[in-house]
């Protein structure tokens, strides 16, 4: 897992022949990208703020979220989600206005985390017109798509960009769409410059997560440590040497780990978006509620 991992974003000097051999499988990738990227877009009739970014993996798009949630409840957000992960098809409503109306096996581990932080209407759905129509249905000011980046709607079309050392997109690389394709975006955030992460780890026996690219919790969480693939479903011969430790874990691993009786510690995440940001978004949300 993490030799691919480290191929996809970090390559060494051994990864290089894979990736020169995978090179015409990503130049397929991107033709066929090129052609299903929409050049229509719909006017659902509700504002939309969409958090996407380019590569595959995390670049903070659920805490981006949460913050933009909680900056703007004042305008009803939903969240609409696909719903990585879960064991359940179609429409679910996860949350309604801070009242949670699922489990986490039905939500997916995302979704949760998102309901249990916001006071947002959450929403998965594979179909997303489908989610937003329903969130405008249910009252919704307006919706935070999540991973909308190619979705065919009339949006704020918002990228959390994230530099990576491998150039070339899948399955060479760990592009989603080419850097080319920021040019279709109407606001490209960087970590640092436009928003800001604030993590506090507390003590603990051990780490676990299964969050996409774990190794970086090592940053602000010195301890040892056990990480399994992005999303995985825990099962009890996984954890059940911790019994009796404290396990320290992120809140996306949380929803999944707490079914298991474990003494769990949550590491603190918050994202600190910049202001004059949040002025650009709220001067959207403002005049569309007025042309509403």
């Amino acid at each position: 897992m993490f030799f691919f991992e480290k191929m996809l974003f970090y390559p060494k000097w051994y990864h290089w022949p894979l990736i020169i051999l995978l090179l015409p499988f990503s130049l397929i990738y991107m033709t066929v990208v090129h052609f299903k990227f929409p050049r229509k877009f719909e006017d659902l009739g509700i504002p939309i703020v969409s958090v996407g970014n380019i590569i595959i993996g995390g670049s903070g798009k659920t805490p981006f979220s949460i913050a933009l949630a909680n900056e703007f409840e004042k305008y009803k957000p939903a969240v609409i989600l696909r719903g990585y992960g879960r064991k359940s098809r179609g429409l679910v409503v996860v949350s309604e206005w801070g009242k949670i109306k699922s489990d986490v096996e039905t939500s997916g581990d995302e979704a949760m985390e998102i309901a249990l932080k916001t006071k947002a209407l959450v929403i998965v759905s594979e179909d997303r017109k489908e989610g937003i129509l329903k969130a405008k249905e249910m009252g919704a000011g307006f919706v935070i798509l999540d991973d909308g980046f190619d979705k065919p709607f009339k949006k704020l079309n918002i990228v959390l960009d994230k530099k990576i050392k491998n150039p070339f997109c899948l399955p060479a690389g760990g592009y989603r769409y080419p850097r080319l394709a920021l040019r279709f975006a109407d606001m490209v955030l960087e970590e640092g410059r436009d928003f800001k992460r604030k993590v506090k780890c507390p003590d603990g026996d051990i780490l676990i997560s299964a969050i996409s690219k774990p190794k970086r919790l090592l940053k602000y969480c010195k301890m040892p440590y056990k990480f399994f693939p992005d999303h995985y479903e825990y099962k009890y011969e996984d954890i059940k040497e911790f019994t009796g430790k404290t396990v320290v874990t992120t809140m996306k691993d949380y929803v999944k780990l707490k079914k298991f009786n474990l003494n769990l510690q949550v590491i603190g995440l918050n994202v600190q978006i910049n202001k004059n940001i949040l002025n650009q978004i709220e001067q959207y949300l403002v005049k569309l509620h007025k042309k509403g």
